[in-house]
């Protein structure tokens, strides 16, 4: 049976890489990105087998490029179709570079995508150019690093490696304790190239990989069930007010939205609250020039007992802006502030900005600065002792490897989110964000309060499991006992086990090398 499939695929896929192969390539890695989150259609991922065997098949390293540009193109075009609400939502001027984000983006990140693809070719090329195993191979190695370097090439963006489709389940997002994100993406595109490696007969390395899935599955999820509520670090209030984007710097609804945010603060509680805590830039103004105002409304929203978390703008020196976050305690008043550090391109600053035409129209006439300073904030508990907040805005979140390094680096016991996902509407953009939430918590072992203006408000566990929420669209308040954290294979190595399966496949490509080379002649 494996001949005859073997036979037909090749039929199909010898011939020189056409416009009908090219449109199979991208409708393939359009079906794919339905696996990822919010939609979560797992077995959706197989299809990247599709070009999976075109690369098997293919003549050069040529044709292996446009197969994964044309996958990667599909796999970007719609998982990241969000992007274009932000414009949409600033209408205007802003209308004339929405072929850039719809189409411009993914077809740039596609490039990540040829390149994986050309790169496997390559390596699998001459002597053993009919071994399309170890093209297979290659392929998951190469494509999984070109999408790790995604995360780090110019300013890096990590969103929607193919590893996020493990959080599609709290069992194989366990998985990220030990390998993160970046090995869930070289275990999900082992996963999608099995029905290829089925066709071309290599059963026993299909064996061989889903024991190492298995095995990691065991492994990380010994732990998964436990009792959740078991020994709380502290209790805390969700405030998400909603606000519509189009009114978010409205100053004359300043007062309004501070009042519904005070109000929701200062509601009735169950238990004595830890901390309160308010989405990025709930003050919409700079904390310099309204100091009184900011540490009034904190004040009187933690009705003098209970701090109160916030984001807010921050100009220390004339013209250097931040966006910024920071505890007011009552009694002792607002600590020292944490700016932002990464970044949002064309966002909160632009590339290039004396190069590119009308830049203002996207990003503003003024840059936000990045801040160096990496140290947690500190809350003071009512019994006296003291906890470490590992604060990230917004985008920060999607970086596993630079979080994890700054938790090496401050030992914090606990991760607050602050974002303000209005800018892409009801769409899967807020749903793919918590999932990189999620992701953080699950690498790391710890507990992550997400506060949205509007986006999805959530409590996330050292699991990566959402413990409480509020949904998208929706003005309330949500209290929450939060775990303290649990150690992690990740959060101590970081990537070093995304490295040893980059290793593992690339020893297991050089053995099938070998063996071909050396196989005896009938």
């Amino acid at each position: 049976m494996a001949n005859v499939l073997l036979s037909l695929a090749a039929g199909v896929m010898a011939s020189p890489i056409n416009k009908t192969g090219l449109m199979a390539a991208m409708i393939a890695g359009f079906l794919a990105s339905l696996a990822l989150p919010p939609h979560g259609i797992t077995v959706f991922v197989l299809a990247l087998s599709l070009p999976g065997l075109q690369l098997a098949f293919a003549q050069d390293w040529r044709q292996g490029f446009l197969i994964g540009w044309a996958t990667g193109f599909g796999w970007f075009v719609y998982s990241l179709h969000w992007i274009s609400h932000s414009l949409l939502i600033s209408g205007g001027g802003d209308l004339v570079f929405l072929p850039f984000s719809a189409l411009g983006l993914p077809a740039f990140l596609a490039l990540f995508w040829g390149a994986g693809f050309a790169i496997a070719l390559v390596f699998s090329s001459g002597r053993i150019s009919k071994n399309y195993a170890c093209r297979l191979v290659l392929l998951i190695a190469f494509l999984s690093l070109t999408e790790y370097a995604r995360g780090f090439v110019l300013t890096g963006f990590p969103w929607n490696w193919p590893g996020m489709v493990l959080a599609n389940a709290d069992i194989t997002l366990a998985m990220a304790s030990v390998i993160g994100a970046s090995g869930g993406t070289v275990i999900i595109l082992a996963l999608a190239m099995m029905p290829a490696l089925l066709i071309v007969d290599a059963r026993r390395l299909v064996l061989g990989l889903m024991v190492v899935i298995a095995g990691l599955l065991a492994w990380s999820g010994q732990h998964l069930y436990q009792d959740r509520d078991a020994d709380p670090l502290m209790q805390v209030r969700m405030v998400q007010p909603n606000i519509a984007q189009q009114d978010k710097w409205d100053r004359q609804l300043r007062p309004q939205h501070l009042a519904a945010m005070m109000a929701g603060s200062r509601q009735p509680r169950d238990r004595p609250l830890d901390l309160i805590i308010w989405p990025e830039t709930a003050f919409a103004g700079f904390y310099e020039r309204d100091r009184g105002v900011v540490n009034a409304i904190a004040l009187a929203a933690s009705s003098g007992a209970t701090p109160v978390l916030l984001g807010m703008l921050s100009e220390p020196e004339f013209n250097i802006f931040y966006n910024s976050v920071g505890i007011y305690t009552p009694g002792k008043g607002m600590g020292v502030l944490y700016h932002k550090r990464h970044l949002v391109p064309f966002g909160e600053y632009a590339p290039m900005r004396s190069y590119i035409p009308y830049i203002d129209t996207i990003a503003g006439p003024y840059d936000f600065s990045a801040g160096q300073n990496s140290n947690p904030l500190v809350l003071d508990k009512h019994d006296g002792t003291s906890i470490s907040i590992l604060p990230l805005i917004c985008y920060e979140v999607i970086f596993p490897a630079k979080t994890q390094q700054t938790q090496q680096t401050v030992n914090a016991d606990v991760m607050v989110n602050l974002t303000n996902d209005a800018w892409f509407g009801d769409s899967i953009g807020p749903r793919q964000h918590l999932a990189m939430a999620r992701f953080r918590s699950a690498e790391l072992g710890m507990a992550m309060i997400r506060v949205a203006n509007t986006g999805i408000s959530a409590v996330i566990d050292p699991f990566g499991r959402v413990s409480a929420k509020i949904d998208y669209g929706i003005s309330g308040i949500q209290d929450s006992a939060i775990n303290k954290k649990i150690p992690t294979i990740y959060a101590q190595y970081g990537d070093w086990s995304f490295a040893a399966l980059i290793g593992l496949l690339i020893f297991i490509a050089g053995m099938m090398t070998f063996l071909t080379a050396n196989k005896p002649k009938l």
